[in-house]
Formats: structure tokens, sequence, C-alpha cells
């Protein structure tokens, strides 16, 4: 039982490591814009939960950890692959950016 949930894991581990634009397959472009939502959702979340600035810091300093050891290396450290780990995280910082401004915006409501 121990090595099934080994092996899962692993499994599981090598899914998060791969690249989107890794060298087999290469996504469709409705894939790779519902990947870069999800990646602004992460973002968008740790706004929305009010998350405070050292964990948005970690989460971000973590994920960048991700791309560097696990997507660059395992996609053949290409330019696309460097230029797809830049945009997921940029998507994910601009998920943070828009729904932490639209929630310090000041509400003017009319009732």
């Amino acid at each position: 039982m121990t090595a099934d949930f080994i092996n899962a894991l692993r499994e599981a581990l090598a899914e998060f490591a791969r690249s989107d634009l890794g060298p087999v397959p290469a996504p469709d472009w409705h894939a790779m814009l519902s990947v870069q939502m999800a990646h602004m959702l992460v973002g968008a979340s740790l706004a929305l939960f009010r998350s405070p600035a050292p964990l948005v810091g970690i989460v971000f300093a973590v994920w960048a950890v991700k791309e560097l050891l696990g997507d660059i290396p395992n996609g053949g450290s290409t330019w696309p692959v460097m230029a797809d780990s830049m945009a997921d995280l940029s998507f994910g910082a601009l998920g943070y950016i828009i729904a932490k401004s639209r929630m310090e915006k000041p509400r003017h409501d009319l009732g």
C-alpha cells in the first residue's frame, strides 16, 4: 500500500512539473488559455482570502522554484518553456493584483 501511495504521489508531482509547452503534447490555444486562467485564479484566491503579504510571498516563491526546478528542466530548457514559466507566474501575479485592487476600490452604493 505504501508503494502505491508513493507511486501516485510521484505521478502527481511529475504532472505538476510538466510544462504546458513541453515537447509532448503541444497544447491547443484553448487549453493554454484555460491553464492561464487557472493561474490567475490562484493569485486572485490569495487576494480574496485576504492572505497576509508574507504568505503571498511564500506562495509565489515556492511557485517560482517549482517553475525553475520542475518545468524548465523537464521541458528541455528551451525559450518557449522559459517563456511559459514566466507567463505562468505573470498571470498568477496579475490575478492577485486585479483582485486586490478591486477589493480596495471604494464602493459607491446608491441605496
